[in-house]
């Protein structure tokens, strides 16, 4: 024990020396948690504030399009510029990509008449919608969507106004007619203990993500003191003293694993307290401290026999820190780090499942949005677990193989 007293005395004095590539592990997650929080928060958010600027031209001047405009203007995800009546396509077409619009539409003179009905509404749309390429699929989706349910609604009132008589007759309740669908909707998260408390946001997408990110970035001061211990002849020194490639492999895993527990610590309390501050959601937490530290200490298990993984088979520290860098960001990119893998299509979701940084997200989503206990998370931890023993197992191969070279 007194021989490995002094390899863990000798890990903390040189992770003292690199304390640069340390700092990095901290300050890396801390800037992309709160850019990614705060830039996808209304992404996320149910209830966003974010509304769109649309322009419009209203070339009908009947009540139906008076009362289409003033319904757009009630919906809280759009702000209404009105442009003069006079205005064309190509007008406003111009003043959309001077002034950045995403959309425009333009009520025709046809309107009223698809309004009340009238076949010749039939000939050319009644509304035209321009947009700008630079909006998103998912944007598109929603306006197109908004607009034509305001224009289907007051259709139907005009159908149900000029038969009024009729469904009186036939004993139909005109209001229950003109109800929202979404009224007879209802919307509930499902939890793994039926609480229904929590709403998804940025923060809980990002913290777990970049969290996870920075532990396995952890290849980066591993590296730089296996690499220059190797060169400059500790790890034969320490041979030849009789010190086993176990107790030298643990003095390199203890450190580090500390170091993971405490960003751990610190991102969670960051999602926790910090951006709520600077105006995004809270990072909240589910109720299994045991799940929590159960990934934590896997995830880390995992990261850190990687880059021990990988410093042994480098010659140099700038060939681990290339493989390693490249290494990382191929996992973060696949294993939805950096798009959420919701998004994805099928295809990159299936293969998302392939990155052990996939399987650390996801066990910290299962605790912190699905309020998951151990035994959710624990496939997911033996996952992350037995791919570390094995890549734990070929650094033992290589580094007898390297000592025994020297």
């Amino acid at each position: 024990m007194t021989k490995f007293y002094y390899i863990l005395k000798k890990e903390f004095q040189v992770i003292s020396r690199d304390i640069h590539a340390v700092a990095v592990l901290f300050i890396m997650p801390v800037v992309f948690i709160l850019i990614m929080s705060l830039a996808m928060q209304d992404l996320f958010d149910i209830h966003s504030r974010v509304k769109l600027d649309v322009l419009v031209v209203n070339q009908d001047n009947g009540l139906a399009a008076k009362q289409l405009l003033e319904a757009l203007g009630k919906e809280d995800s759009l702000r209404l510029h009105q442009l003069d009546s006079g205005s064309t396509t190509l007008q406003a077409s111009r003043e959309m990509l001077e002034k950045d619009y995403k959309f425009a539409f333009i009520v025709t003179n046809r309107f009223t008449a698809f309004a009340e009905n009238k076949g010749s509404a039939n000939k050319a749309p009644p509304v035209l919608l321009l947009v700008n390429p630079t909006a998103g699929t998912h944007t598109q989706m929603v306006m197109k969507s908004i607009l034509a349910g305001r224009m289907a609604r007051i259709k139907v009132e005009y159908l149900i106004k000029n038969r009024e008589q009729w469904l009186k007759l036939a004993g139909i309740d005109q209001q229950s007619l003109l109800e929202s669908p979404e009224t007879h909707l209802g919307v509930q998260y499902v939890y793994k203990d039926g609480q229904v408390l929590k709403i998804p946001s940025a923060v809980q997408q990002s913290v777990p993500a970049w969290l996870v990110f920075s532990m396995f970035f952890i290849v980066m001061p591993i590296s730089n003191t296996f690499i220059v211990e190797r060169t400059q002849g500790t790890l034969t020194r320490l041979k030849s003293i009789n010190i086993s490639k176990a107790y030298i492999l643990c003095g390199k895993m203890i450190p580090y694993f500390l170091i993971n527990l405490v960003q751990a610590t610190l991102m969670i309390l960051i999602g926790m307290y910090v951006v709520p501050l600077l105006g995004g959601a809270a990072l909240t937490l589910g109720h299994s401290w045991g799940g929590l530290l159960l990934m934590t200490a896997s995830i880390s298990f995992c990261a850190i026999s990687m880059a021990l993984l990988i410093a042994s088979i480098s010659r140099t520290t700038e060939q681990a820190v290339t493989i390693g860098g490249v290494f990382n960001i191929i996992l973060g990119a696949v294993g939805g780090i950096m798009i959420p893998k919701f998004v994805m299509p099928e295809t990159m979701q299936k293969l998302a499942d392939l990155s052990p940084m996939s399987w650390g997200l996801e066990g910290f989503l299962d605790v912190f949005l699905r309020n998951g206990d151990i035994g959710d998370v624990w496939p997911k931890a033996l996952a992350l677990i037995g791919l570390g023993m094995v890549m734990l197992g070929v650094t033992s191969v290589i580094l007898k193989r390297r000592l025994t070279d020297s």
